[in-house]
């Protein structure tokens, strides 16, 4: 079990770090003025960034991903400077596979491994508060302001999925997300130099208040709570055995809490963008996004006093789960052709996200394709 702990470490969600999806510049959509997005994305990781920064490529069995998922979202203008929005992003895995050793010591073997399931829900509220239509009034700046909440939808039951790894079936290893509520800031700053440049700063803040369970973190974590507790019924026995067992010994020798605190998620990103038209009711525009995610490390409740039995103390410090912070930086080029004549105005955007360097990251490339729909209503 512990071997394939280990490599499910390496089984985090392949669309990870596409919350940037349905990102946008500080525009708002006017008055009246709906669109939907449905977005396929392509991610595959092929090696990961280490503690050090360094990045190393995965060997044969050694955690290679795979992965196909589907975005959608759904916006519509209040005001001219007011924009409501529900994003599912990145929505649903569909398919995904990850590389890794099949023989799982003392278990036996599994038909594969996969990190499929859903995302959770942003639900929220975009507000222009300088720019042309905003109520200050500028040329030359738009700043734009969402704030929202991040609604968890339930994920993969990982208690069923350590049932998988014993029967040797086909293991989910990871959520698509935390599935814990989150609370959302997003802030867009654009210099518009001409009619066809300007840049973009844009930042995301997502905050965890609430704790989520370590059991349902994903397969690790839930392995990790069912060793703990197998460890403690242990310990109690060879005490009882021994002669020194005294009610409530092992709790101290192992004291811990189904919990992890997630603690935020941030993204920077800085993207130079331009756009023209072709003519014909066609509308070309490209940008250059370099962003920057960080993620702190985990917190987990869990504790391990040893001391009672040196013995044992190799084995109980590998019950202790370990986190570290995470880092990426990833350009982001991207292009859309924006079809105005159509009866339903219709956009096209292909965007490649390409790691550049991280640490504690996997290092996942991600195609993705957004098609935005316009409306009025």
């Amino acid at each position: 079990m512990k071997r394939f702990i280990l490599w499910t470490l390496l089984a985090l969600p392949a669309l990870c770090g596409t919350s940037l999806v349905m990102a946008d510049d500080a525009s708002v959509l006017p008055a009246r003025i709906g669109r939907v997005y449905l977005a396929p994305v392509f991610a595959f990781a092929n090696g990961s960034y280490n503690t050090n920064g360094t990045y190393k490529g995965f060997k044969r069995g050694g955690g290679t991903m795979r992965a196909f998922g589907l975005g959608v979202a759904a916006e519509y203008g209040i005001t001219n400077w007011a924009t409501a929005a529900v994003q599912w992003t990145p929505a649903w895995m569909l398919a995904s596979e990850v590389d890794v050793t099949q023989d799982i010591p003392n278990v036996g073997l599994v038909d594969g491994v996969n990190a499929n399931g859903p995302g959770d829900l942003f639900i929220g509220a975009k507000f222009l508060l300088i720019g042309k239509h905003a109520p200050v009034e500028n040329s030359r700046i738009r700043f734009a302001v969402a704030t929202g909440v991040k609604a968890p939808i339930p994920g993969a039951d990982f208690e069923d999925q350590l049932d998988n790894v014993r029967k040797g079936n086909t293991v989910t290893a990871a959520n698509q997300d935390k599935h814990v509520l989150g609370l959302g800031l997003r802030t867009y700053a654009d210099y518009v130099f001409n009619e066809r440049f300007f840049l973009n700063f844009y930042t995301e803040f997502i905050g965890y208040p609430i704790k989520g369970k370590l059991s349902e973190s994903g397969i690790t974590g839930a392995a990790t709570i069912y060793n703990l507790g197998l460890a403690r019924q242990q310990i109690k026995a060879e005490l009882i055995n021994s002669g020194f067992y005294t009610p409530g010994i092992e709790n101290d020798i192992i004291d811990y809490r189904d919990e992890v605190r997630y603690g935020y998620e941030l993204n920077l990103e800085l993207e130079p963008a331009f756009s023209t038209s072709l003519g014909r009711g066609v509308n070309f525009s490209a940008g250059l996004p370099l962003n920057f995610h960080y993620a702190p490390a985990e917190r987990y409740d869990v504790s391990v006093n040893s001391s009672y039995l040196v013995s044992l103390q190799p084995a109980l410090a590998q019950l202790v789960p370990q986190s570290n912070p995470s880092k990426l930086f990833s350009l982001r080029p991207g292009m859309s052709f924006f079809f105005t004549g159509f009866p339903l105005p219709a956009e096209v955007k292909l965007a490649y996200y390409a790691p550049l360097a991280g640490e504690n990251a996997m290092a996942t490339h991600t195609v993705v394709l957004q098609v935005r729909l316009y409306f009025r209503l």
